[in-house]
């Protein structure tokens, strides 16, 4: 049996903390001066016992940092709330800078006056410079797919022009096989154009940013739903909405969302009944949950990850499209933060799900629901 060292176990706890170089681990004073130390403290920031103890907390801070006095909003923070976190550089004593993720934890004596907070960071450099290295990756592979899809559209033109022109204007001397050879490059250079643009659409989401706002819901879905007027009235289709939040993102995304999910569900319209379509929203947690049901033809469960993937369709020729719709909503969601899944029954319907943050000051929900059916919408 191994025998423990005679020291009480607060020395020990307080030898291993001491000790402990992963992590920066300090006392401050409630006014900010620094009173105790660990070799993390050094290993992170440079600075050794001596050099550290009785400076103010603010020597951490970068010099915007400093002069935006970062330091005491967080220890006001800290007093209120107890604990507050943050994820941000830093300075070492060298002068250099790293990115660390920290805790600011308040202490109060048995009478709840504040007596000091300790603070704990760890560094996260190589994982912000990792993510930042991804996402200039994925922007700089945004913009290529961007760039490219654009220039290719006006060669692809050409060469669907010149193709009809000559089935238009030489048919007569054209045998079987190369008016059929023409009429499949037509084809093939219209569902490609279709491919492109859907490319472009998928790029811009990423591209194109605007000041997020607060807007309501309700205007973006009755925006999408009169974009899908032919649509909706070509497939006798019903379209109805509860009234919507109120949330902070972009009023063009949103609209596009809308636009994607409901013009999916006329799609994957069943032939045997009409096709009707819900949106619904509730709260849920600290956010907000949007639905759109439908009784359409629906899908095997086992597919409801990968209809999100880009080009990838369940279904042949029969459905017009890329398998790009999908792809895009789910961009359009996630870049705030939110998620979409789908739950379906074949033969029953589908229904979609995602969700978007309360805004910084929810003001409820729009002020009433809507019916499309086959026909104009009227005005509201």
């Amino acid at each position: 049996m191994t025998n423990l060292p005679t020291a009480s176990t607060d020395d020990l706890y307080q030898l291993q903390v001491n000790n402990l170089k992963e992590y920066a681990m300090f006392l401050i004073d409630a006014d900010g001066t620094i009173l105790t130390w660990n070799a993390g403290v050094e290993q992170l920031f440079g600075y050794s016992e001596s050099a550290w103890i009785g400076r103010h907390a603010s020597v951490i801070f970068t010099p915007p940092d400093k002069a935006a006095e970062v330091c005491a909003s967080e220890m006001e923070a800290a007093a209120e709330q107890g604990c507050v976190s943050d994820i941000r550089w830093h300075r070492r004593k060298d002068g250099s800078q790293f990115f660390a993720n920290g805790v600011l934890n308040s202490i109060h004596d048995e009478s709840g006056k504040l007596i000091g907070f300790t603070k704990i960071l760890n560094d996260e450099t190589t994982r912000k410079k990792l993510e930042d290295a991804l996402v200039e990756s994925n922007r700089a592979l945004e913009q290529f797919a961007y760039a490219v899809s654009h220039d290719l559209q006006e060669p692809l033109r050409t060469m669907n022009v010149y193709a009809q022109m000559l089935l238009s204007r030489h048919s007569a001397a054209l045998d079987t096989d190369a008016a059929d050879a023409l009429q499949f490059i037509t084809q093939s250079a219209t569902r490609m154009h279709g491919l492109i643009d859907d490319l472009l659409s998928y790029a811009r989401v990423a591209a194109d940013r605007e000041p997020p706002v607060q807007i309501s819901l309700d205007h973006d879905i009755e925006s999408a739903i009169s974009q899908l007027e032919q649509s909706i009235k070509d497939a006798g289709a019903v379209v109805t909405h509860d009234p919507l939040p109120t949330v902070l993102t972009e009023r063009s995304q949103m609209t596009r969302l809308f636009q994607n999910l409901i013009g999916n569900s006329i799609k994957y319209r069943s032939t045997d009944r009409p096709a009707k379509i819900h949106v619904s929203s509730r709260p849920h947690g600290s956010q907000w949950l949007i639905s759109i049901h439908d009784n359409g033809i629906g899908f095997s469960p086992e597919y409801a990850e990968s209809i999100f993937t880009p080009f990838r369709r369940l279904h042949g020729k029969e459905y017009p499209g890329s398998g790009v719709g999908l792809s895009i909503c789910r961009r359009i969601v996630e870049r705030y933060g939110g998620q979409i899944w789908a739950e379906s029954v074949p033969g029953e319907g589908s229904t979609f799900h995602f969700t978007l943050p309360h805004p910084e000051e929810p003001n409820g929900v729009g002020p009433h629901s809507a019916t499309t059916k086959g026909e104009a919408r009227p005005s509201n």
